[in-house]
C-alpha cells in the first residue's frame, strides 16, 4: 500500500481543480428510508427559505427538529429565553435535549463551555400547527440578529447551526453517489454495480477473502510508548488479529485495539436525550450492530465491518500502534453530527487532562475521521456547524486529524477533510490531513471515485483494499450456483474474517498508521506535555 503526502510547491497541480460551479448544489439524494429512519431531511436551494442578506444554501441533509449550539448559551437561561422568544413568532421553542441524568463521561462532558450540544424544537402549546424545521428556525434567528439594533445577541446566533447527517465515504449500497449515475439505486443498475471494477457483489463494493498470513508482528513490550489512533467509526467485532473471539467482552489487554467505555456511554446518553422527540437510532456501545439494516430481508448493511477493517489497515501499516475504536457511525453508513462532536470534545478533553496530569496512557496522539458532508455554505466556516471548533482545539494539543476527501469523484468541500486548506486555530500542531485515494497498480493513479481539489493534502491506497472483517456476520445471500459438491463462494459469510474494500474511508487510516509509525520512530512518546506533543507531531509529519 502506498501513501503520498502533497508538498505545498506541488499544490498548483490541482489548483485547476477548485469547486465547479455546476457542482455546487449537486448532492445524491438519499434513499427516503435512510432520512426516515434517521429523522432527516435533504436542504434544497429550490425552496428553503432565506433571510435578507444571507446566501442561498447548497444542498445539504439535516435533522430538522433539533439545532446545536454550544454549551454555555444553553445554560445560560437570558441566551435561551432571548432565543425562544424569536423562535414564539413561528410557534415553536427550544429547550436542551438533556433530561438531568448522568453517565461516566457525559457528566464531565456537560461542563465544557464549547461542547456544541442538541436543542431540542417543539411546537408551542398556543401555536397552531407548524411544521418544525430548524432550518427556518435558524433563518429567523439570523434576521433577528441583523441591523442596527439586533434583538438577539449576533455571537450567539453566529455559533447556532443544524445538526448534519455524516456519511461514511462508501455510502448508498456502497458505491460512489456522484459517479453510480443513478444515486443509490440497486447495484444491478448501478454504473459501479457488478461488472464495474469497483463493483463486486450484491449491496456493496465489499466480499469475503481469505488471508493466509499471521498477525502483522507486534512486540510484547515496546521501548516506550505505543501511538494511539482514535478511530471514530462503526465500532467493533470479533476477529482473532484482536484477540476477540465474541462479543462477550472488551478487546484483550495487549491486542492492538481499544475502547472508550466513558465515551461511549457519554453517546449514549445524549442519544437518549435527544430521542425523546427524534427519529434516533442508539449507538448503545462499542460493538458494531445490527449487522442487517433490514432484518426480514436479512442483506448484510451497508457499513457493517467498517471500523474493524479500518483497525486491520492500521494493525498491517504500524503493528506497534494501538487503535482505540469509538463508536460514533451506524451500521448504515450514518453518523450525527452532536454524536461525532461530542466524541471530538471529549477526546481533546481526555488529551488535555493526559498532557496536564502527566498521564501517558491516557493520550491520543492520531484521530482518524473516516466520514463528512457537503455543508450548506463552504465560503464561511461558522456554517460548517461546530467542527472547526473541535477539531481546532484537538490541533493545539499536537493531535493530528487524518480525514477521508470522500467518494463523489467531485470538487466539492467535504467537511471536515476540507478544513486541511483552512488553517484552525494559532500556534498549534499541523492542520488536517485530508485523504484522497490511489488504485492499488504500479503507477499509484488515483481512483476514479475519489474527491479531489486543492484541499486534498494527502493520497494513499483506497481501492482493491484487504483487511480484518468481523468473523461472526453472515447475511441473507447464497451462493447463486449450487451443485452435488460444489457451489460458489457465498457473498456475504464473513466467517474467514477478511474482505476487499473500496473507499477514501480506507485511505485516510492508512495515512494515519503512517504518521504513528512515524511517532513510534521518533523515539520516546512517554513525554506528553503539550510543548513536545506540538513539536513532535510537526517533527513525525515532516519526516513523511
Amino acid at each position: 500500500m502506498v501513501v503520498k503526502f502533497v508538498r505545498d510547491e506541488n499544490a498548483e497541480a490541482t489548483e485547476a481543480l477548485s469547486e465547479d460551479a455546476s457542482t455546487l448544489n449537486e448532492l445524491p439524494t438519499p434513499p427516503r428510508q435512510l432520512l426516515d429512519r434517521h429523522g432527516a431531511r435533504v436542504l434544497d436551494p429550490a425552496t428553503a427559505v432565506v433571510a435578507a442578506g444571507q446566501p442561498v444554501p447548497r444542498t445539504t441533509v439535516y435533522r430538522p427538529g433539533t439545532f446545536l449550539l454550544p454549551n454555555r448559551y444553553l445554560r445560560d437561561q437570558e441566551s435561551l429565553a432571548a432565543i425562544n422568544r424569536v423562535l414564539g413568532r413561528i410557534g415553536i421553542y427550544a429547550e436542551p435535549a438533556d433530561r438531568g441524568g448522568d453517565s461516566s463521561g457525559y457528566g464531565r462532558a456537560r461542563q465544557l463551555d464549547d461542547l456544541p450540544v442538541r436543542a431540542l424544537l417543539h411546537v408551542r402549546e398556543d401555536s397552531d400547527p407548524v411544521v418544525v424545521d430548524c432550518w427556518k428556525a435558524l433563518q429567523l434567528l439570523r434576521s433577528a440578529a441583523s441591523g442596527e439594533k439586533p434583538e438577539i445577541d449576533p455571537e450567539i446566533v453566529r455559533r447556532i447551526s443544524v445538526e448534519h447527517l455524516l456519511f461514511t465515504s462508501p455510502v448508498f449500497g456502497g458505491v460512489p453517489w456522484e459517479t453510480s449515475g443513478l444515486g443509490g439505486t440497486p447495484w444491478e443498475t448501478s454504473g459501479f454495480g457488478a461488472g464495474s471494477s469497483y463493483g463486486r457483489t450484491h449491496g456493496a463494493n465489499r466480499i469475503p477473502v481469505t488471508l493466509a498470513a499471521d498477525p502483522p508482528y507486534r512486540s510484547k513490550k515496546p521501548a516506550h510508548r505505543r501511538p494511539v489512533v482514535a478511530v471514530l467509526d462503526t465500532g467493533i467485532g470479533p476477529h482473532r488479529w484482536f484477540g476477540l473471539a465474541d462479543r462477550s467482552g472488551p478487546p484483550p489487554a495487549g491486542s492492538g485495539l481499544t475502547v472508550a467505555p466513558g465515551i461511549q456511554a457519554a453517546i449514549l446518553q445524549a442519544e437518549q436525550d435527544s430521542g425523546t422527540t427524534l427519529p434516533t437510532q442508539l449507538l448503545t456501545d462499542y460493538w458494531d450492530a445490527p449487522t442487517t439494516g433490514q432484518p426480514l430481508i436479512g442483506d448484510v448493511d451497508t457499513d457493517t465491518g467498517h471500523g474493524l477493517f479500518i483497525a486491520g489497515i492500521i494493525r498491517q501499516a504500524c503493528p506497534e500502534a494501538d487503535t482505540l475504536a469509538i463508536r460514533v457511525v451506524h451500521s448504515d453508513g450514518v453518523a450525527y453530527e452532536g454524536d461525532v462532536l461530542l466524541a471530538l470534545h471529549l477526546l481533546a478533553d481526555r488529551v488535555r487532562n493526559a498532557q496536564a496530569n502527566n498521564r501517558p496512557q491516557d493520550m491520543v496522539d492520531v484521530v482518524s475521521i473516516s466520514m463528512g458532508y457537503y455543508v450548506e455554505d463552504p465560503a464561511d466556516v461558522a456554517f460548517t456547524g461546530q467542527f472547526g471548533t473541535a477539531i481546532a482545539d484537538l490541533l493545539s494539543l499536537g493531535v493530528l486529524v487524518v480525514a477521508a476527501a470522500g467518494n463523489d469523484a467531485t470538487t466539492r468541500r467535504f467537511y471536515p477533510a476540507a478544513f486541511a486548506d483552512q488553517p484552525l486555530g494559532g500556534g498549534c500542531g499541523p492542520q488536517v490531513i485530508s485523504v484522497g485515494a490511489l488504485n492499488p497498480d504500479v503507477g499509484t493513479s488515483k481512483a476514479l471515485f475519489s474527491n479531489e481539489g486543492p484541499w486534498v493534502t494527502c493520497w494513499a491506497t483506497g481501492a482493491g483494499v484487504v483487511s480484518t472483517y468481523p468473523t461472526d456476520v453472515r447475511g441473507s445471500a447464497a451462493a447463486d450456483h449450487e451443485l452435488p459438491g460444489r457451489n460458489s463462494f457465498d457473498p456475504d459469510d464473513y466467517s474467514a474474517g477478511f474482505a476487499v474494500w473500496d473507499g477514501t474511508s480506507f485511505a485516510a487510516p492508512l495515512a494515519a498508521a503512517e504518521i504513528a509509525k512515524a511517532l513510534f520512530q521518533s523515539g520516546d512518546l512517554a513525554t506528553v506535555d503539550r510543548d513536545t506533543v506540538v513539536k513532535r507531531a510537526w517533527t513525525a509529519l515532516g519526516s513523511l
